[in-house]
């Protein structure tokens, strides 16, 4: 029964990434609002700190920059999952020997959107849960308001596993894209199913990749873009490889059982 192999997984999106340098170009344009997107929000957060102190009007000052703030975030995830569908229909077609033109990948992967879009949604939510507790922990001060010890050793063991619960939740999650796509479903139910026995192995691909955005994200002022460009088709690439593994190796299992 063919086995997940992290190492060789990761060896194989490169020399897709080789193989087909198109699905590099389907990231730049997510990359660039990303990119254009954090300068906003720096842009936003200084004007509204100076709005506060000189508009007299109640509530403007907050309500303009709160609605740019999130616009700027919409479009930025838009392009990205469009990007996400069209690398996995290209990366498909490159396994079966094949190779599909960027226009027909860029317009078959819109047509996978609307349905991506909302397991895409319940992901981020998770990520962002978890980043948020873990937040709450490090920054220490949402916590201290509750003034006594026992109270903020409490809340945070429930933080803690809070994070923990996401964090297991996310990864069993990981493969929600290729599975939405390629199964015209929104990718949940198999995603964790196929996680089953492989949570160990998907979590190191998963950290591998964000460590990799980490770094290079910190390169100054390109560092997102570079991370966008390079890290995002390398793990979309890489997601969409182990999808077909363990589906292969799921029905290997099951016309096993069946032959018994």
């Amino acid at each position: 029964m063919p086995k997940l192999k992290i190492i060789g997984t990761i060896k194989r999106s490169f020399n897709l990434l080789k193989k087909d340098p198109t699905l590099i170009v389907l990231f730049i344009l997510p990359a660039i609002f990303s990119l254009l997107s954090q300068s906003i929000i720096v842009y936003l957060l200084s004007s509204l700190m100076f709005s506060i102190m000189m508009w007299d009007v109640p509530g403007l000052p907050l309500m303009l920059p709160v609605l740019l703030f999130i616009l700027p975030f919409i479009v930025t995830f838009f392009f990205r999952v469009w990007a996400s569908a069209a690398a996995i229909l290209k990366v498909t077609e490159l396994e079966k020997g094949g190779k599909l033109g960027l226009k027909e990948a860029l317009s078959e992967g819109l047509k996978k959107v609307p349905k991506l879009l909302v397991p895409a949604i319940i992901s981020s939510a998770v990520f962002f849960l978890m980043g948020a507790s873990l937040a709450t922990v490090v920054t220490n001060y949402p916590l201290l308001l509750l003034g006594t010890v026992p109270s903020v050793i409490v809340l945070r063991v429930a933080i803690g596993c809070l994070f923990i619960i996401g964090l297991y939740v996310l990864i069993r999650l990981y493969l929600y894209a290729p599975a939405c796509v390629l199964e015209n479903n929104f990718g949940l139910k198999t995603s964790w199913k196929l996680a089953k026995g492989n949570w160990w192995k998907l979590f190191a691909i998963f950290l591998i990749f964000w460590v990799m955005s980490q770094l290079i994200s910190l390169a100054w002022v390109i560092g997102p873009f570079l991370s966008g460009i390079i890290v995002g088709p390398f793990s979309v690439t890489a997601m969409t490889l182990v999808y077909f593994q363990l589906k292969q190796a799921k029905s290997s299992g099951e016309e096993h059982k069946e032959s018994l």
